[in-house]
């Protein structure tokens, strides 16, 4: 099966500095897909106490397997940020598994978040290799023992950009305990080759990202019981690059017991975002000798040496989780079939445009066959497309390959991970619908991005207010309309209702007292039934998504099959 071809100029330079794969969610311009929770409320600098009795610590206080930390308290939560869960990454433990944390006798300010990982410009204003960092919000009357439930929040970013000061914080608020954390980007994250392999001793491959999130849920289970969260009622939510990783760790025998349900929003499981050992050994293979090492007597000593700005440089490579058969043991996609997976609930959604923000808004009728064709899997007749997205339907051509590159890479993809999982665990499912902006009353004569990919994360976390900071919000430029807002604000706390209800039990309805539409699971392919968030009011629907989508006529496993 060919790789989807990116290497279209302007699609490449779109999906380097976009959310491809993982949607990076800064709230800055140019990403924003969960807007960046501050760093903390402008208070004098904590002191830890020194003869208050444990019962009685002061509530931004926290003492963790390596020490004391001291955060900042605000009005409804208390913030921890910045705290080391694992060696910085760097000299000899760059490209190594990562390893325990220092422990600290004085009491560490966790008051500012630690560094991103190093990355290109365009989302963080600074980054590092000394970044394994993560960060806990708890709410503010929480108390060591209190057995609060965890969210762990896996960032997006293309795998190259973000960091986990884009982590959902604010539903600390409403009674959970969060945690985000920093992960090793681009080729420090996924670089595959054959000497590290060897000196790592481990049997891993490439996957030293993965490796550091197990790490920061160990930590996370062993020390979350201090800030009042339950370590036995963890779940797992990442965005895009974020739920692609979250797709792998639930295949992933490493994780097992990390985690008790899983969130996938706008994530990818299949062949395209797992790639085999011999691809990503290819991509490895191409960096490496880009960095002059192929040849060095010692190929790890000289990858080590690297300047990070070189590896930064190394654009234009394909950077994803391996099956590397000892943290990914299979395609995450065929392990859902199979029941070869930790078996959790999951809920699994994304939006109704997620192809938008991905599109060359300047594509012209004359190339639109090309890039339409290029997301036909090899061996089958990419005329089909032709029928299915007619350039003629759509205003400009570039709306009519975001509409499939979304169905394909996103919707159509999401459906067959619910359906085959949905045969093991309890399996929810949604959509994200905007109907101003998915459906504008007015027929579009330019190109618009609608629902597009990550909105649903401002919903998520009762951010909506900020969406006009969201580059890719078709009406950020317009005056708010009164009646409009309050209908997302309403939307917003049914849909963070649903994911908390979720995060507590399994159960996105909880008891049914606090929601106004009942969320039927998902439970195989005769009851495709998902709800689609909403205005005025959230709708189940049964197969609408998937005929919506054209899963069944176009992007079925039958047809062209989801690569992603």
């Amino acid at each position: 099966m060919k790789q989807i071809n990116f290497a279209l100029p302007a699609i490449a330079a779109t999906l380097a500095l976009t959310a491809c794969g993982g949607g990076g969610s800064s709230g800055s311009a140019g990403f924003g897909l969960v807007p960046p929770v501050a760093a903390a409320p402008a208070v004098a600098t904590p002191t830890a106490p020194t003869s208050t009795p444990p019962a009685e610590q002061a509530p931004n206080i926290a003492v963790t397997t390596e020490g004391t930390v001291a955060g900042v308290a605000g009005t409804d939560s208390v913030a921890f940020l910045g705290i080391p869960y694992a060696q910085p990454p760097t000299g000899n433990l760059r490209w190594a598994p990562p390893q325990p944390p220092a422990a600290h006798s004085a009491v560490l300010q966790a008051t500012k978040f630690g560094s991103a990982c190093a990355q290109g410009p365009g989302i963080e204003p600074t980054s590092s290799e000394d970044c394994l960092y993560l960060n806990v919000w708890k709410p503010a009357g929480a108390k060591p023992g209190d057995k609060l439930p965890t969210i762990f929040y896996i960032h997006g970013g293309a795998f190259t950009l973000g960091s986990g000061a884009q982590g959902p914080g604010t539903l600390a608020s409403s009674g959970v305990v969060v945690v985000s954390m920093n992960y090793r980007l681009g080729a420090l994250g996924f670089l595959a080759n054959k000497a590290l392999r060897a000196a790592n001793k481990d049997g891993s491959l490439g996957n030293f990202a993965l490796m550091d999130e197990l790490a920061a849920l160990d930590w996370t289970k062993k020390n979350i019981a201090a800030f009042g969260g339950d370590p036995g009622n963890v779940t797992l939510w990442g965005l895009s690059a974020g739920g692609t990783q979250t797709f792998t760790l639930v295949q992933s025998p490493k994780a097992k017991g990390l985690f008790q349900r899983a969130v996938m929003e706008s994530g990818g499981s299949g062949e395209y975002s797992n790639p085999t050992m011999d691809s990503s050994l290819a991509v490895g293979d191409t960096a490496v000798a880009n960095l002059g090492c192929t040849n060095a007597a010692d190929v790890v000593a000289c990858l080590r040496a690297v300047p990070v700005s070189a590896l930064l440089a190394q654009g234009g490579l394909k950077w994803r989780p391996t099956v590397d058969n000892q943290i990914v043991t299979q395609v995450p996609a065929r392990a859902f079939e199979t029941g070869n997976f930790n078996q959790v609930p999951v809920m699994i959604g994304g939006v109704y445009d997620e192809g938008t923000i991905f599109a060359d808004t300047t594509e012209t009728a004359a190339n639109y066959g090309l890039y339409l064709h290029s997301l036909a899997p090899t061996g089958y007749d990419a005329t089909k497309l032709d029928a299915a997205y007619p350039g003629a339907s759509f205003a400009v051509p570039a709306q009519g390959y975001a509409r499939a590159l979304g169905d394909s890479l996103y919707s159509c993809a999401n459906s067959s991970r619910r359906t085959a999982l949905s045969a093991w665990v309890p399996v929810y499912g949604y959509e994200f619908v905007d109907p101003q902006l998915s459906f504008p009353a007015v027929a579009p004569t330019a190109f618009y991005y609608g629902s597009s990919h990550g909105m649903d994360s401002y919903y998520l976390t009762g951010t909506v207010d900020a969406l006009a900071s969201y580059p890719y919000f078709d009406q950020r430029n317009a005056a708010p309309d009164v009646a409009t807002m309050a209908q997302r604000k309403a939307l917003s706390v049914q849909v963070m209702t649903y994911l908390l209800n979720f995060a507590k039990n399994s159960d996105p309805n909880g008891d049914g007292r606090n929601i106004t539409t009942h969320w039927p699971r998902f439970t195989g392919p005769s009851d495709r039934t998902i709800v689609s968030f909403t205005y005025p009011s959230v709708v189940a629907t049964t197969n609408a998504f998937e005929q919506a989508h054209q899963c069944d006529t176009v992007w079925g496993p039958a047809v062209f099959p989801p690569l992603y």
